[in-house]
């Protein structure tokens, strides 16, 4: 899977619309005083990198996105292994199983502090849906818009089992 997303600000309250060719994802952030009309905050490309085997197109991607759900030790190690071997990208995320009734990505961006745990706002068992699959670029867009990882609203430490 390659796709282009694109996310922009939505108005009072401060919502994040992420939409790529077939599906689409708000994100509620936090409430705002002032109105703003909608703007483009961020296009990028996400690659699926449990999929794509170019090279190239992995070097180039704003989003390496895994689609294989992991344990969370599993999923650290992926997340190292992205970071070794592609230097360009601005988020990597992979989808973390069910622990202790949580599920979600674990992301990190290029800055090499730890990883974190973004919950789902909604559940699906066993695979990440297309919806979902959107959250990660709106935590980029978050990125490029001056957030950090950290800052995230949702953002919370790596389950250790």
């Amino acid at each position: 899977m390659k796709r282009l997303v694109v996310v922009e600000a939505g108005a009072f309250p401060e919502v994040l619309h992420a939409r790529c060719l077939t599906s689409s994802l708000s994100v509620r952030l936090y409430p705002s005083n002032s109105a703003r009309s909608s703007s483009v905050i961020d296009e990028h490309l996400v690659v699926d990198v449990d999929t794509c085997r170019s090279g190239s197109l992995l070097d180039c991607a704003d989003v390496l996105q895994g689609s294989r759900v992991y344990s969370p030790v599993s999923a650290r190690d992926r997340l190292a292994g992205l970071v070794a071997s592609h230097s360009a990208f601005g988020l990597a995320a992979v989808p973390l199983a069910d622990v202790g009734g949580v599920q979600g990505w674990i992301m990190t961006d290029s800055t090499g502090r730890p990883p974190v745990l973004v919950p789902y706002a909604t559940r699906q068992p066993s695979q990440v849906s297309v919806a979902q699959s959107l959250l990660p670029s709106c935590v980029h867009a978050w990125l490029v818009a001056g957030g950090s990882l950290g800052d995230w609203p949702y953002a919370c430490g790596v389950p250790s089992g």
